[in-house]
């Protein structure tokens, strides 16, 4: 009696289980048609705040007169101190960041040469400025999506509004070339819910679950079955540009949830957490086990599994069925990608270390076992996740103070490390960008107390420093000396090379910014 009282009590366990798996397997991890108000806190920042040399090898024509600030700690911001912030919009290749208040409003800064800010002009900001361009208490911005020189903004009702450079049309309104400077409506799509920018491109998902890309096609990014590469004048590739929203066709049938982009990919999640990828494929960052760039939507079938069927005859003890591995929260680095599952356990893919070995597959993240991974956003390589009462950062030398340990420690850290000044803080939201990070601290339990004893940053506006365009002058002459000495040494050393018979060819990467290619790809 005991024996088949224990084989029927196996059995309803196992059609439990199955049920049970069955039901987490398409079971909706997100809701498109409700808005429900993230939870309010301070917003804090560390990094680089010297916005004209963020990522800039030294001082070039772009320099605002600003010398190199990086703040190692983690600080207030002056024009938010005690403002109930809710979201943070940033990127992992943005050196500008916005935060939305509770009362509707929208406050941006940091970089501007393309009018990124949507603030009608082309300076930098050094404080948080209301974007009142954007304003409308009616129809308030709710999310939104920055690339390195462009941003998207989506508003409660779906419309949206974009600023910044339009060179490949990344803005989206129809035409390429000259920037925007104010935030422009695009009128062909309706309904936005959710938003990604990389380098040169755009993707957002409307709350019908479709998604839409356009801008620079170059290695696929936009997910429409080519890159548009073609032959041009004077026998150069060339690539037809999207300058509309146009829908991509791959993921029609699907029902898609969250996008978010990294320089040169894109990762998707529909609502019951499956995941696609699609773009440029170095270093594994796609998830496929290889370094293919991937001109459509790739299933990413780490995140598609089903549960296998209990085989006739099996011995229920015996059995132990794969549970559905499905991500309810998306994150896109640099050349990386990130997962939040439903049991909050991390999962990373791709690079953040250029020198280290990359991971070419999905796999839980070690450093995060035994963490209730909350959030995570990730830069070129440094990274910052919100887990439960405590902030953890960690990257590779060199960063720039956006890890927030303080001066009297470590800069970078290879492995997870915590904020000790944030410790038995609720951490609501984070965001990393090119080389700054943010965070949302909730007043409560605490909390409120803890980020009071930090440091207020109150940085002047260019228009406040004293004697800035003598000060500009006197740099780019110094630097336009120094370059003359330099190319005047290369070209007695090029000299000596020829009179030697020596084959060896040098060439000179005299641009002002760093290595697109080795930096983001």
């Amino acid at each position: 009696q005991s024996r088949a009282f224990s084989t029927a009590h196996q059995k309803q366990a196992w059609r439990t289980l199955e049920k049970m798996s069955s039901s987490s397997a398409s079971k909706p991890l997100y809701d498109l048609h409700t808005y429900k108000e993230p939870p309010c806190g301070e917003v804090i920042f560390a990094g680089a705040s010297s916005w004209s040399l963020s990522g800039r090898s030294g001082i070039t024509k772009a320099w605002d007169g600003v010398e190199e600030r990086n703040l190692m700690s983690f600080h207030r911001l002056k024009p938010l101190v005690n403002i109930p912030v809710h979201t943070i919009i940033v990127g992992s290749v943005a050196n500008h960041s916005f935060v939305l208040t509770k009362d509707g409003g929208i406050y941006g800064w940091g970089r501007n040469d393309n009018g990124e800010l949507g603030l009608g002009d082309t300076e930098n900001r050094y404080n948080p400025t209301p974007i009142t361009k954007l304003n409308n208490s009616a129809d308030p911005v709710i999310g939104g999506a920055c690339g390195d020189k462009h941003s998207l903004w989506f508003t409660r009702n779906g419309a949206l509004y974009t600023s910044g450079s339009n060179e490949f049309g990344q803005l989206g309104t129809g035409q390429s070339g000259s920037n925007n400077v104010n935030p422009s409506l695009v009128s062909t799509i309706e309904g936005v819910r959710t938003a990604g920018a990389g380098r040169s491109f755009s993707c957002v998902a409307n709350k019908a679950g479709k998604v839409y890309s356009w801008g620079y096609p170059k290695d696929g990014v936009l997910g429409h079955g080519t890159e548009g590469k073609f032959l041009g004048t004077g026998n150069r590739w060339e690539y037809s540009l999207e300058v509309r929203p146009r829908v991509i066709e791959e993921l029609v049938a699907e029902t898609i949830a969250e996008v978010a982009c990294g320089a040169a990919h894109t990762i998707v999640t529909n609502i019951e957490g499956k995941v696609w990828t699609w773009g440029f494929g170095g270093y594994g960052r796609l998830g496929h086990g290889d370094n293919k760039n991937q001109f459509s939507p790739k299933k990413l079938e780490h995140f598609h599994n089903v549960p296998e069927p209990k085989p006739a005859g099996t011995n229920t003890i015996f059995f132990r069925p794969q549970k559905p591995r499905r991500l309810k929260y998306i994150a896109a680095g640099s050349r990386c990608c990130w997962g939040i599952d439903v049991h909050e356990r991390a999962h990373f893919w791709g690079i953040t270390k250029s020198s280290g070995e990359a991971t070419m597959y999905p796999k839980i993240f070690e450093g995060l076992n035994g963490w209730r991974v909350r959030e995570i956003s990730c830069g070129v390589s440094s990274s910052i996740c919100a887990s439960e009462y405590s902030l953890i950062t960690w990257g590779p030398s060199p960063t720039f103070g956006e890890l927030g340990y303080g001066e009297g420690d470590v800069k970078s850290s290879t492995v997870t490390k915590k904020v000790d000044d944030l410790e038995d803080t609720n951490v609501l939201k984070v965001g990393m960008g090119f080389q700054h990070s943010l965070a949302i601290i909730d007043p409560e339990d605490g909390g409120r107390k803890v980020y009071e004893k930090l440091k207020v940053f109150d940085p002047p506006e260019l228009k406040d420093i004293p004697d800035r365009d003598k000060i500009i002058a006197a740099a780019l002459d110094a630097r336009a000396s120094s370059s003359k000495n330099k190319n005047s040494k290369n070209s007695r050393n090029k000299n000596r090379i020829k009179s030697k018979g020596s084959k060896r060819k040098r060439s000179d990467d005299d641009d002002d910014d760093d290595d697109d290619d080795a930096l983001f790809l």
